[in-house]
């Protein structure tokens, strides 16, 4: 009977371990950004395979990069994600602690959400999200494959993205001034001045500082090179069935224990 028991043991933590490649992947998002300082609009966020870039540092944004750095919205991103990579699994993640409005991340604030992902098929990871108050101010990667989820035999590699002061990208669609810019009280950010420029890294805030924000205070932190601003972490959700094989486990180490006695 013992013997019956371990066995049985064995086989389902074998089976576990061959369904690994569907998991879940929590991704927690927090805001860094000290007190008066800058907002960040909901992430949107994309699983891939290493293949979709979104945007390229020196050239000119495309309409989804665009709509994020201008107005904080990743409708244009996921469709055209979606037509890139159609295996590819996207969403949004807002502020759910600290938020403001829709879901925008205040200074301190923070969000999670649970995407159901595959280890082979969505190895890296890509997002965006507009940096307020600015015009076309925005945080993404650049490179298809800066984050890496997962190695190529599966292994979680558990990163940190952090991002500070040096890191907010300009879309070079709009010229920064407080007229249109989001996130300012008495502008609206349907309002533009076209620039015609490319994408560049090193935001420039200075035009929006002393100035009042919906949220009720006025942003007069402006954020320097090294000033950490938000901070990304990622987690895999255990499954019902992995539980489901370690309480066995426990049940077998337990049952060696007595027997010891």
């Amino acid at each position: 009977m013992k013997r019956t028991f371990i066995s049985t043991i064995g086989l389902l933590m074998l089976t576990a371990g061959a369904s690994a490649d569907p998991v879940q992947v929590r991704v927690t998002i927090q805001s860094l950004a000290g007190q008066n300082g800058v907002a960040l609009s909901p992430f949107t966020v994309a699983f891939h395979n290493g293949s979709f870039d979104g945007f390229n540092s020196g050239a000119p944004a495309a309409i989804g990069i665009q709509n994020i750095a201008e107005l904080g919205d990743g409708a244009a991103y996921l469709a055209a994600f979606g037509a890139a990579y159609p295996q590819g699994v996207s969403g949004t993640v807002t502020a759910t602690v600290g938020g403001f409005g829709p879901g925008i991340f205040l200074p301190g604030a923070s969000g999670t959400f649970v995407f159901n992902i595959d280890t082979a098929l969505h190895r890296y990871f890509s997002f965006g999200s507009m940096v307020v108050p600015s015009n076309d101010m925005f945080f993404g990667n650049d490179s298809p494959t800066g984050v890496a989820l997962f190695d190529g035999a599966g292994n979680f590699l558990n990163p940190t993205v952090m991002l500070a002061g040096a890191n907010i990208w300009d879309a070079g669609t709009e010229v920064n001034a407080p007229f249109g810019a989001a996130f300012l009280v008495g502008q609206n950010a349907m309002d533009r001045t076209a620039e015609n420029g490319v994408i560049t890294v090193g935001g420039n805030l200075t035009p929006y500082l002393n100035m009042l924000t919906p949220a009720g205070y006025t942003f007069s932190n402006l954020p320097g090179a090294g000033d950490q601003l938000a901070r990304i972490t990622f987690e895999i959700v255990p499954t019902p069935a992995a539980a489901g094989a370690l309480s066995l486990a426990g049940l077998l180490a337990l049952r060696r224990r007595r027997a010891a006695y």
